[in-house]
């Protein structure tokens, strides 16, 4: 039976049957925040041609990959701890872009849009092949063509127009084809952006965590000193038994502070090995501060960021992509009466994109100045952090002056050292706070750390 026309529209409609009807879906709800715009066409515009051509696409991984000795999964050869390694943070973000686990990823995802991109383009194809065909087919006679097809060039016709096949959907695919090809780059630098954005907070993390238990041995340190001072003047007569004891007391909350930050230093050094696909329990010497990270990094005004920032944001491209896409549905229904269902929705899933585009704008706009804000903020709180642990060592010195005179107690001295050592916490803290602030400012005002659907 010669139907074979009528076999490649069936098929076709394997892939667009659903293309109308999703793109004419009405979807509501779309809303932008400091990370994600959403647009009611971005996930609308994703219809079953592209997942019956690329769905695989990103499951590549197999059963027999998993498999080592000595371990209850079989396979897995664990990384191996060698000689310490000395790691700057520009160097762990190279190693993680390159290497590491996520940029492995990354290059799956960028594979996987390529071939989102390659398949819209197949469906051009399709599509144009198929009204090629049909274009043919009308010029013969239809005697001939139902002898041959089993059907009528109008039936055929009417069939590949129901799988899909007209020139409006055409349109639709090019254009996605179009900004699938454009903004693969994007969406990787995008997830690239976010490795760097975790990379970062990570390393930040174990320089704080060293910072707090320097900070955390040198209390201890002068914990020690001052409880043996206190036995000593104990032993003559100056000062009482109450006074040891508080002391010691002291003491032994400068030990739990430091078996505390040696633990958070610990699971803070382990979960950045994991991240580098280290051993866990690889030795890294960082040579980065905390107060220097920040320093270095670039600033640019509040204005220039916004303007960076809408010239280049991923998330405003797929929105006002999602516009043009919604243009052409409603270009595709102009002839139904403008009071009708279908006329409607088209208009108001058309109306409800260029909505969102808007206010993807402003939203944006808010995020980079809020986040400038926060820089200036923060910084703003690093000097204060640190006029405080002037006031509270300079408090400290004082009182052990009067101390030594006997003008003061031991209980005065102890508040005042550990007013020092808050106040050093406090630094530390205000310092790793401010260097992922700017982190956070650099990165809003590029592609952004978020991937779209292609």
């Amino acid at each position: 039976m010669k139907k074979k026309y009528m076999y490649i529209a069936l098929a076709f409609a394997l892939t667009l049957s659903s293309a109308v009807n999703t793109f004419g879906a009405t979807a509501t709800g779309g809303t932008a925040d400091a990370n994600t715009v959403t647009s009611p066409a971005i996930t609308a515009v994703t219809s079953s041609a592209v997942t019956a051509s690329t769905g695989t696409a990103i499951s590549t991984t197999t059963d027999s990959a998993v498999s080592t000795s000595g371990t209850a999964i079989e396979g897995v050869s664990l990384p191996q701890i060698t000689d310490a390694k000395t790691l700057s943070l520009e160097e762990a973000i190279k190693i993680m872009k390159t290497t590491g686990a996520s940029a492995e990823t990354a290059e799956l995802h960028r594979q996987s849009d390529i071939s989102v991109g390659n398949g819209y383009s197949e469906t051009v194809s399709r599509i144009k092949d198929t009204q090629d065909k049909l274009d043919a087919l009308s010029q013969a006679p239809d005697a001939w063509v139902e002898a041959n097809y089993g059907q009528s060039v109008v039936e055929m016709s009417y069939e590949a127009q129901v799988a899909g096949v007209s020139s409006n959907n055409k349109k639709i695919m090019q254009l996605r084809r179009d900004f699938a090809r454009a903004n693969t780059e994007n969406n990787y630098q995008a997830e690239l952006n976010q490795i760097e954005a975790d990379t970062t907070s990570l390393y930040y993390k174990v320089l704080l965590a060293q910072d707090s238990l320097k900070i955390a041995k040198d209390n201890l340190t002068t914990q020690q000193k001052t409880l043996k001072n206190v036995e000593a003047k104990k032993a003559v007569g100056v000062l009482s038994k109450k006074d040891v004891l508080q002391a010691k007391s002291s003491v032994a909350d400068a030990e739990s502070a430091v078996r505390s930050a040696e633990t958070q230093l610990k699971y803070a050094n382990m979960s950045f090995n994991y991240l580098l696909g280290y051993n866990v329990q690889q030795e890294v010497i960082f040579t980065d501060t905390l107060d220097t990270v920040a320093a270095s990094a670039e600033m640019p005004s509040a204005d220039t960021a916004v303007q960076n920032a809408l010239n280049s944001r991923i998330e405003l491209k797929g929105a006002n992509f999602a516009i043009k896409v919604y243009q052409i549905l409603l270009e595709d229904v102009k002839a139904y009466p403008k009071n009708s269902s279908t006329y409607l929705n088209a208009k108001i899933n058309l109306a409800e994109s260029e909505k969102t585009a808007k206010d993807a704008y402003s939203k944006i706009e808010i995020d980079i100045r809020n986040k400038y804000n926060v820089v200036q903020d923060k910084k703003a709180a690093v000097e204060a952090a640190k006029e405080l642990l002037t006031y509270a060592t300079e408090g400290e010195r004082l009182v052990e002056l009067t101390n030594e005179e006997g003008l003061s107690t031991v209980e005065e001295l102890l508040a005042t050292q550990v007013n020092v050592y808050k106040a050093k916490l406090n630094v530390a803290n205000a310092n790793s706070e401010y260097a992922l602030a700017v982190k956070s400012y650099t990165f809003a005002q590029g592609v952004g750390t978020t991937r779209i659907s292609l």
